[in-house]
Formats: C-alpha cells, structure tokens, sequence
C-alpha cells in the first residue's frame, strides 16, 4: 500500500506558501498595454511572417496571446471537472489526500476567473473584439468520458507544457521586452500549476498501484487527446486568422492565408502539443510511472514535432 500523506501534506504547504489573490495579479479594472507584446515570439511564430508589417506582426501577436489565456481558460474546464472528481473520491476516506485536491480545485477555479479578466480587458481594448471558442463544456465533458489516468496523463501534459513555456519563453527572457504584466500573470499560474503536476503523478500512481493493467488504455486514450487537442487548437486558428483579417482591415491573398495556416498551425501544435512531449520533468514522471509509458510518448513524439 502507498503511503503518500507526506507528499499530499507538502503538496498542500507548497499551495499555501504561493498561494495569491486574483485582485492582486489582475485587477477588475486593468488596462492592457498593446505597444508591447504579451508573448515570446518562440509560441506565437509571428515574427517569420514576411507579409506582414511590424504593426500587423504585433497584433498578430496580441490576438495568439489572447487566444493563449483563453485556451487554458476553456482547457481548466475539464481541470476542474477531474480534480473535484479525484477529491470526491476521498469522502469519508483521507482527508489529507482530500484536502489537496480540493486546494487543486479551486485553484483550478480562480486560473480560469484569471484567464477570463484577462480576455475581457482584452476585448474592451483591442481594436477589434476578438473571437474564440465557446464549447468549453463540450469539450470538458469528452474529455472527462476517457478514464481517469487517461486524463491525469493528459493534464500533467498540459501542466507541465505551462511550467516549460514560462521557464523557456518568459522567466528570464528580457532580450524581448514582454509586458510585465502579462509575464506576472504567468508567473502566477506556475507557481500554482507546479503543485497540480505533483498532485496528477500522486494520483495517476494511486491509480495504478489499484489497477495496473489500465495503464496501456490510459496511454491510447493520451494519444486520442492530443489529437483532439489539435482539432481545437485548428479551431481556434481559424477564428484568429478572421480576427487578424478584421483588424488589419485588408483580406489575405490564397497564398497568404495559406501560408499564415500553415505556420501557425505549426507554431500552436508545437507550443502545446511537441514543448509538452519534449518536457524533461513530463518524460521522467512518465518514466517513474512505467518506463512503457516514456518510450510510448517517445514513440509518438515525432507526430508532433521534428527535432
């Protein structure tokens, strides 16, 4: 039998220690700076677009970084979903294991109120009102139909994708001058996201410490996410391609859209789906788990991105 009390209890402390207030990382009523971009130009690709000017390089810019908040906003709604889920679980069973995931929780519920401000100060500022998704529910509710280690393998994908992106594009990174207050509001979304990723491996080896011969389903049910997670993220590619259209005011010839399509897709598909396979702390959770699992992502790696 496990005994992970020690690491749910310092899951909880690491919470409590780094825990902040969503009036002070984003006040109700923030302005937003558009003269500086918001993210690296390593997740946006915008820069390598030749056809654009610097003006249309920066609001292509800006409409990625808002599309960026609001996919974590649209992607928490299943993050919610399974750790309340995980939490219940632990009804009348280990209130330290409980307490943990309801921390994860309602963390999970203050990052999506963060991501929403974010992108409703974008919309008041922005020269045009920008589109996005709204099937969050849908969504979350396809996503929560998969098992449960299926999913936790898929959320520590996703969490562990957040942590590289800050760690690589955005802590340090001064050579790109990106508005601090976008840069703040990252910072505190990983510090809250490094105890979720702790909390995912706990339970996904809880799981399997249960059950292990789910582990091979879980792994195919990862891939069939990551697939879907692509024909949402072509989703929202297609609705910031009209955006950009809109504000730059000009339509794009075939050859320009194509290859505007073409290069985010790629840019999207690398950032969310290829930075978080290639993610060193994802492979060695993976490792810890099933050295199976390590070499199943590695596998299936290439689909995704070239190195």
């Amino acid at each position: 039998m496990l005994n992970q009390n020690p690491e749910y209890q310092s899951c909880i402390q690491s919470s409590e220690k780094v825990s902040w207030r969503l009036d002070d990382v984003l006040p109700k009523d923030t302005v937003l700076d558009f003269s500086q971009r918001f993210l690296s130009d390593t997740l946006t690709g915008a820069e390598a677009i030749p056809f654009l000017n610097a003006e249309e390089r920066l609001m292509l810019n800006h409409i990625r970084s808002n599309s960026y908040a609001h996919l974590f906003l649209f992607l928490e709604e299943y993050a919610v979903a399974l750790a309340a889920q995980r939490a219940s679980l632990e009804l009348h069973g280990n209130a330290t294991h409980m307490r943990a995931l309801l921390r994860f929780t309602e963390e999970e519920l203050k990052h999506q109120q963060l991501f929403a401000r974010f992108t409703g100060a974008f919309a008041r500022g922005f020269k045009v009102v920008p589109a996005l998704l709204d099937n969050h529910v849908e969504v979350a509710r396809a996503i929560m139909a998969k098992s449960n280690l299926g999913v936790l393998i898929f959320n520590l994908h996703l969490e562990l994708m957040t942590q590289q992106h800050y760690l690589e594009t955005v802590r340090g990174n001064k050579a790109e001058k990106l508005d601090p207050l976008f840069c703040n509001l990252l910072k505190h979304h990983w510090l809250e996201e490094a105890q979720h990723t702790r909390l995912d491996f706990l339970e996904a080896q809880k799981i399997l410490a249960r059950e292990p011969d789910t582990l091979d389903e879980a792994l195919r049910e990862y891939a069939e996410l990551l697939q879907a997670l692509r024909g949402t993220l072509n989703a929202q590619l297609a609705l910031d391609l009209q955006t950009l259209e809109k504000v730059v005011g000009r339509t794009f010839t075939p050859e320009e859209q194509k290859h505007l399509a073409e290069s985010q897709e790629r840019s999207y598909v690398w950032g969310f789906i290829g930075m978080g396979m290639k993610a060193p702390l994802f492979l060695s959770r993976l490792r810890a788990l099933s050295p199976m699992a390590e070499q199943r992502v590695l596998e299936l790696a290439p689909t995704y991105y070239c190195d």
